[in-house]
C-alpha cells in the first residue's frame, strides 16, 4: 500500500530537523511515525526528496537515517521498479539477535545470563501454569518426546536444539508478548552459546527428565515445585556448559 499524502507542505508528515545529529532526528520522528500507527507495516514512506524537503536537510543525511532504521528491521528499503523505503512487517526473530548482539558488545558473563534466566523463567512457569492452553501442552509435550529419540540418535546439535526449543515453547505458553521476546533472546545467548557444547548422554537424559518434571508441575498446576525444579534445572544446565567451554 502507498501511503497518500496530500497537501504535503501545508500539512507535512514530519517536521523539519532542528537538533544535532541531524540523521538521528530523522530516524527517531519515523520510528514515533511507526509506533503511533500514522505508518503501517507496508506503507511506502515519501520519497527522499520529499524526505530532505520535510525535514530540511540533504538527501544523505536522509539516506543514513533510512539506513540506521532498515538496520533495525524498522523499513525495508527495496530497489527497482517500485522501490523506496517501506514500512516492514513484526519479524519475532529480529529483536531476540539484536538484543544479544548489544549485551555481548556490553560483556555479558555467564553468570549474568544464568542469574537472567532463572529470574525470567520462574516468571514464566508461573504464568505459563495460568494461561496455557492444552494445544501448548501437547507441543512442549511433543518436545520431549523428541528429545528422548535425540538420545538414542546420538545426535548432539539436534539435542541442543531440542532443550533450547523446549525453553522458548513454555515461555510461549504464557501467551504474553514480553515474556516471549525475552525468552527468545536468552534463548539466543543459548544457541550461541551452546554452539561447542556436546552434551554427555548422561546430560541429555537428565535434561530430558528435568524437562518433563517441570511440565508435570505446570500441569499439576504447582507454582512452587515448578519454579523450584526450573531453577536448579538452569544451575545445573548451566554448570554442564561452563565446565564444557572451560575445557575447550
Amino acid at each position: 500500500m502507498v501511503l497518500k499524502i496530500e497537501n504535503m507542505k501545508e500539512n507535512p508528515l514530519f517536521k523539519p530537523y532542528q537538533a544535532n545529529r541531524a540523521y538521528q532526528h530523522i530516524a527517531r520522528e519515523i520510528t514515533q511515525a511507526i509506533l503511533l500507527k500514522r505508518l503501517s507495516a507496508g506503507d511506502r514512506l515519501p520519497s527522499e526528496r520529499s524526505l530532505a524537503d520535510q525535514f530540511q536537510v540533504g538527501r544523505l543525511t536522509v539516506r543514513e537515517a533510512l539506513r540506521a532504521l532498515e538496520t533495525k528491521g524498522l523499513i525495508k528499503i527495496r530497489h527497482g521498479r517500485g522501490g523506496g523505503a517501506y514500512v516492514g512487517f513484526a519479524d519475532p526473530h529480529t529483536l531476540p539477535s539484536a538484543i544479544m548482539d548489544n549485551l555481548q558488545l556490553e560483556g555479558i558473563t555467564h553468570a549474568q545470563m544464568i542469574e537472567a534466566r532463572i529470574g525470567l523463567e520462574c516468571a514464566i512457569v508461573q504464568y505459563a501454569i495460568v494461561h496455557a492452553t492444552g494445544e501448548d501442552l501437547e507441543h512442549i509435550e511433543r518436545n520431549i518426546e523428541e528429545s528422548k529419540e535425540v538420545i538414542r540418535l546420538k545426535n548432539t546439535k539436534l539435542a541442543v536444539s531440542k532443550m533450547i526449543d523446549y525453553h522458548v515453547l513454555v515461555g510461549e505458553a504464557t501467551h504474553n508478548l514480553p515474556f516471549i521476546m525475552f525468552i527468545r533472546a536468552l534463548m539466543e545467548w543459548a544457541r550461541r552459546k551452546l554452539a561447542y557444547w556436546f552434551p554427555t548422554p548422561e546430560e541429555q537424559l537428565y535434561s530430558y527428565k528435568a524437562h518433563r518434571k517441570i511440565l508435570q508441575s505446570i500441569k499439576r498446576k504447582e507454582v512452587n515445585l515448578a519454579q523450584t525444579q526450573m531453577k536448579k534445572h538452569v544451575i545445573r544446565v548451566g554448570e554442564y556448559i561452563e565446565k564444557s567451554c572451560k575445557a575447550l
